[in-house]
């Protein structure tokens, strides 16, 4: 297992739902995390969208923290929308954010690592939707598979230079994000009732299948769903169990 101890981690969205409970954790397990975000309690204001700022949040990092061997990237919008209404300002939004804030924040760190020749663990954030198909969020989705694709080409290029790189995918989870669905009658009991756990997850639940994943030194290239079981559902349900 990968020691986390004594190494600098940038969290990017570290500064609210599932960002700040990696940050949380990663502290615990002895690493020093350094959160990029735009807004809230962050260590170093950081627009992942913006590959001039992303620049000078690695050099603050760097420069008073040390050179980062960690990295979650857990950065993210949602804009929901059908595609047949959505504006496309929307979609470029969300993409700027979800995969253009992932690649520029992956190559940053990376190649600070490599420049100091340090090995180094890196987990994307992605989300069950980059897998299954719900209507009303495609940019969101779209943005997230191509996340996931992005993690396995990732590794394939950083792999000999030391630097593992995997995605989770997190299924319904108790995040600001959510909060607006969370608040609509009995949305909250269908996804309870969807879950073969039977449970909504929490920001604690996907930091601690991040770290796991971070410290796994013979995997990578991998996207590790984490979710309750909510995405192996189907549209028959659970009828036929019910004939039984």
């Amino acid at each position: 297992m990968l020691q986390l101890k004594g190494r600098t981690a940038v969290v990017t969205g570290g500064s609210s739902g599932i960002g700040a409970a990696c940050v949380t954790l990663l502290r615990e397990n002895g690493a020093i995390p350094v959160s990029w975000d735009l807004t809230g309690l962050c260590d170093i204001v950081c627009d992942v969208s913006d590959a001039k700022s992303i620049q000078s949040a690695i050099e603050k990092t760097t420069a008073k923290f040390g050179c980062p061997s960690l990295l979650v990237v857990c950065a993210g919008i949602i804009l929901p929308g059908t595609i047949r209404t959505l504006d496309v300002a929307d979609w470029d939004k969300v993409f700027s954010v979800n995969m253009r804030g992932v690649m520029l924040s992956v190559q940053a760190v990376a190649r600070q690592m490599i420049a100091s020749e340090t090995n180094g663990s890196i987990v994307l954030v992605s989300s069950v939707n980059g897998i299954v198909a719900d209507p009303g969020i495609s940019a969101y989705s779209a943005s997230k598979a191509a996340v996931i694709q992005f993690s396995r080409v990732a590794a394939r290029e950083f792999g000999p230079c030391g630097i593992r790189i995997n995605a989770v995918a997190p299924g319904p989870t108790d995040t600001p994000m959510l909060d607006p669905l969370m608040k609509r009658s009995g949305y909250r009991e269908e996804l309870i009732q969807r879950s073969a756990l039977g449970a909504i997850g929490t920001p604690k639940m996907i930091a601690e299948a991040v770290i796991t994943l971070m410290q796994l030194e013979w995997v990578t290239g991998q996207t590790l769903v984490v979710d309750g079981g909510s995405s192996l559902n189907t549209g028959r349900g659970n009828w036929q169990a019910e004939s039984l």
